[in-house]
């Protein structure tokens, strides 16, 4: 049975999955790998996904939606019919009619799938994701970042040497950054950084901006049905907004200002992406839109399409200084940028980039396609394919996870105690002693939350427990908070009193079988054990001990050095950095035991030695006895 990589897209979704040795990208009835993530009621005909929809927002607009996932994750409702529809939903049927295109493409059923998300989508977001999933008939036990995903496509397609790259995923309503490490086989991601508000959608507002600003026109307030117009009017025009194709008098009265209705708003916007899109072909363009029966026309080319492109390239800007702080990195540590996204393939993103970067960027392919390619081969390194499966993708934590807690009696407000840090490779366990703040609490409260604001209440909750403690003036009494973050997302948080009674919380984002919980639970508590106490490490830790027990002088002195390297390399963040030490230490200890060998050989004659092996033997005849 075959698993699916799933790109779900904010414009367009794509499949793929791992065959031959190879990505294959799946196909619909038409032959088409794109899949518009759009979704249209029909009337009686019920609802309708792909590009059946898409072809209805001119002439359907207030039967049609699109861009929802730019709002997953929140209470956000879209009126189809008489009857509301969350982004989780919408995208639901989205990923249904996907799982149907592969399951006819593929001539098999499809139970499990690998889906992406932005780097930056926050726990809430991700769980609406893996909803969605299930609604549509598929298991999802692990969500990739896009930018990893990526990052997989990249180390498919080159392989090869040790890398250090920047992926930069610019997608229809989303950007991602992710700073990358590849060695050997594997691919560790290193920070991540983004903004789900911005992407391709909001150069076509811009552009439709700079449209209404050369011939006097004025854009709806509030458009119906997710079309998000704030930031992008060019002049105050009061509460005016005129949705029955009736320039408003009272607006006209005052200002004279021309308004378009929703629907002619919406073909403008149509109108701006497809001269947006002429601009990777020609020099020059024109934008033409209808307006109250009257036709308006604008000139644009890639000079003024970069001016008007301005104020998102700052926003881009302060997005590459930030993965550059948090990676501890500097421009001339890239080996590549790599560019992926439909709206990466754009001139004047790459105009911009490397103007800002000082070197051209690496474009794989087909951009908007990269990031399920990717997909596709981490579904088969989830199915274990012989040609793949020894590849490892490391991730790192989004946002900060914490817990509430009260700095002292003067605090208005509670305040958020960092447990995991945001680009702390996965999987992480922390463990804090958390004392009681009043005198004789009988309980202790943890709330659980995610985000980098300093008051708690401004972060996302995410759930609490609640564990008692014996009565006694503050400070006195306390529990201890182990907070375990695995690769899938999930997130195990377990709280211990004085008397050893034990609380914990699984948040998953989904619903799990009892038998589910128990084995994740497990999982956790194997993960909350450090790389320092493995079984493997000590072993190697209690070799290189009885080496410097049988050393004196100044071999004994470097042996005991490498011991303190050894015990400082595991307790590295970088997964890659504990994987290189256990490594070392390893070949370290094989040189060791091979030039003993050669010692002792040299110790004796052949006489000698030829003794020692017959009373070996004697001994081990001996034995079997």
């Amino acid at each position: 049975m075959a698993i699916l990589g799933i790109d779900l897209g904010t414009t367009n979704s794509l499949a793929a999955t791992w065959k031959d040795g190879k990505v294959l990208l799946v196909t619909d009835e038409h032959g088409q790998t794109l899949f518009p993530s759009v979704v249209s009621f029909l009337g009686e005909g019920g609802l309708v996904a792909g590009q059946e929809a898409k072809e209805r927002m001119i002439t359907h607009r207030a039967d049609t939606v699109c861009s929802f996932k730019r709002f997953m994750g929140t209470d956000k409702k879209y009126c189809l019919g008489d009857t509301p529809y969350t982004p989780m939903e919408l995208s639901a049927m989205v990923l249904e009619r996907i799982r149907r295109n592969a399951e006819y493409f593929l001539a098999e059923e499809i139970e499990e799938a690998v889906i992406t998300v932005p780097a930056y989508f926050n726990d809430k977001q991700r769980s609406d994701t893996k909803k969605a999933a299930k609604i549509a008939g598929l298991k999802v036990e692990r969500l990739i970042n896009e930018p990893s995903a990526a990052a997989l496509a990249y180390r498919t397609e080159y392989g090869g040497e040790d890398a250090t790259l920047l992926v930069f995923d610019f997608g229809g309503g989303t950007l991602d950054l992710s700073f990358v490490e590849c060695f050997d086989n594997i691919i560790e991601i290193v920070a991540v950084t983004g903004d789900n508000y911005l992407g391709g959608d909001d150069i076509d507002r811009l552009i439709a901006e700079y449209f209404c600003r050369e011939n006097g026109l004025t854009v709806p307030d509030a458009p119906e049905n997710g079309v998000r117009t704030n930031n992008i009017r060019t002049q105050e025009s009061g509460n005016g907004i005129r949705t029955d194709g009736m320039q408003n008098m009272q607006g006209a009265e005052s200002n004279a200002e021309i308004f378009l209705t929703v629907a002619e708003y919406a073909a403008l916007i149509s109108g701006a992406e497809a001269a947006k899109r002429r601009l990777e072909q020609e020099t020059e363009t024109e934008i033409e839109a209808e307006v109250s029966g009257k036709r308006y026309h604008a000139k644009l080319n890639n000079d003024i399409l970069f001016e008007i492109c301005m104020p998102l390239f700052k926003k881009i800007r302060k997005l590459f200084l930030h993965i550059l702080k948090d990676a501890g990195a500097h421009v001339s540590d890239l080996t590549d940028l790599v560019m992926v996204g439909g709206s990466s393939r754009l001139g004047v993103v790459k105009r911009f980039l490397t103007e800002l970067l000082g070197k051209e960027p690496v474009v794989l392919g087909e951009t908007d396609k990269v990031v399920a390619m990717g997909a596709g081969v981490y579904a088969g390194i989830r199915a274990r394919r012989e040609d793949i499966r020894d590849m490892l993708l490391t991730d790192v934590c989004p946002f900060t996870l914490g817990v509430e807690v009260w700095r002292g009696r003067g605090d208005m407000q509670s305040v958020l105690l960092p447990m995991i840090e945001r680009n702390s490779t996965l999987p992480m366990s922390k463990h804090e002693r958390l004392v009681t703040f009043s005198d004789y609490q009988s309980a202790i409260r943890i709330g659980i939350y995610q985000g980098e604001e300093y008051y708690a209440k401004d972060n996302l909750f995410l759930g609490e427990l609640i564990i008692p403690v014996c009565p006694k003036p503050a400070r006195q009494e306390g529990v201890d908070v182990y907070f375990t973050y695995d690769i899938n997302g999930i997130l195990y948080v377990e709280v211990v009193n004085s008397q050893n009674v034990r609380e914990h919380i699984l948040l998953c984002g989904q619903e799990l079988s009892r038998e589910e919980l128990d084995r994740y639970q497990q999982e956790m508590q194997q993960l909350m054990i450090p790389p320092i106490m493995r079984r493997e490490n000590q072993e190697i830790l209690a070799e290189l001990s009885e080496y410097y027990e049988n050393s004196v002088g100044v071999r004994r002195g470097e042996i005991g050095w490498f011991i303190n390297w050894f015990v400082e390399g595991l307790q590295s963040r970088r997964l890659h950095a504990v994987t290189r030490t256990v490594e070392t230490a390893k070949k370290q200890l094989a040189a060791w035991k091979e030039r003993e060998e050669h010692a002792e050989e040299e110790l004796f004659d052949g006489e000698l030695k030829r003794q020692l092996l017959e009373w070996n033997d004697e001994l081990n005849e001996d034995w079997e006895e």
